[in-house]
């Protein structure tokens, strides 16, 4: 993250939040359907792929933040209300009980592909389970930043036109009210 953060700073500005993250979720989604179709076994090649898969995401890390902003200050233009309290609460909450769940996704996961564990150490997985740890770490990752991507293009209004539209109205607005006190 700390390496993507100045360049995703300049070209959110350049472009905006969501046209950055519209880039950035598709090429993370196309690093991990590379490393699942080529199947590669020589590790400097799936090491490298998967380098340029976390940078995608990294940058969607840096963004994700700011858009909570965006939602907020569009919630204000909406409604006349500025609850940041109220919608990073939800966010923090949110984010609580996906994290919760995470923890044992992964454990069914295995299990569900007849992973075998063994507390001595020593347990062998046969080629099956091989190949569907495999299809687990990039297949789904493939899918799941495919689908976000999907989401924001399409569920998600703010642009960097509109975004900046609100930002300049409130800007405005605040400036208003300034003069009448």
């Amino acid at each position: 993250v700390v390496l993507v953060a100045a360049p995703t700073i300049y070209l959110v500005r350049k472009f905006g939040k969501k046209e950055v993250t519209m880039i950035a979720l598709p090429f993370s989604s196309l690093m991990f359907f590379l490393l699942f179709f080529l199947h590669t076994t020589n590790p400097w090649v799936y090491v490298t792929l998967m380098f340029f898969a976390t940078i995608g995401y990294s940058v969607f890390n840096v963004i994700v933040w700011a858009l909570i902003t965006d939602v907020i200050d569009a919630h204000q233009y909406n409604t006349g209300l500025r609850e940041d309290g109220t919608v990073y609460g939800l966010n923090s909450f949110a984010r609580k009980v996906a994290q919760a769940f995470s923890g044992g996704i992964g454990g069914f996961m295995l299990a569900f592909i007849g992973y075998q564990s063994s507390t001595v150490g020593g347990a062998m997985q046969s080629e099956v389970v091989q190949e569907r740890i495999y299809m687990i770490s990039n297949l789904l990752p493939a899918v799941l930043f495919l689908v976000a991507a999907l989401i924001l293009m399409f569920g998600y209004p703010m642009n960097k036109k509109t975004t900046d539209r609100i930002a300049r109205e409130l800007r405005e607005e605040r400036e208003r009210m300034q003069v009448k006190i």
